[in-house]
């Protein structure tokens, strides 16, 4: 709910409609507040008698993806890729980030582990092979 009034109070104009919803959500916690501010929203009903909203489930599904670069199992980077990205683009985009290419410049990959929708570990050595 936090997160809905933090980007809600950037907007210059606030849809009504979403607002409605809001207070709705509200209400099970704090019905007293609810209830003013469905009256202030113009309302002269109750908001008790008001159906529950419902959701469109489709919009629930997320698209996109945070995948988690690694080097030795430590976090160096992020990257958001569309769901389901194929493990070798994935591996392929971990090559292309610049923080990656720090780590690994002049490093030996021994282990390239591809976790689709999680992770891209990446296990490195020095030239000699040995891990760093």
């Amino acid at each position: 709910m936090m997160i809905f009034v933090n980007e809600t109070m950037k907007l210059e104009v606030r849809p009504r409609r979403e607002l409605e919803g809001f207070v709705q959500l509200v209400a099970p916690f704090a019905p007293h507040l609810a209830e003013e501010l469905w009256e202030k929203l113009g309302h002269m009903t109750s908001l008790a008698f008001e159906p529950w909203p419902v959701y469109d489930e489709a919009k629930c599904i997320e698209s996109t993806v945070e995948v988690v670069l690694q080097i030795n199992g430590k976090i160096r980077s992020k990257i958001a890729v569309a769901l389901n990205t194929a493990s070798a683009e994935l591996e392929r985009m971990a090559f292309e980030d610049p923080n990656i290419k720090r780590y690994i410049e002049g490093k030996r990959i021994l282990k390239k582990i591809v976790v689709p929708n999680k992770l891209v570990n990446l296990v490195i050595g020095n030239e000699a092979g040995l891990k760093t």
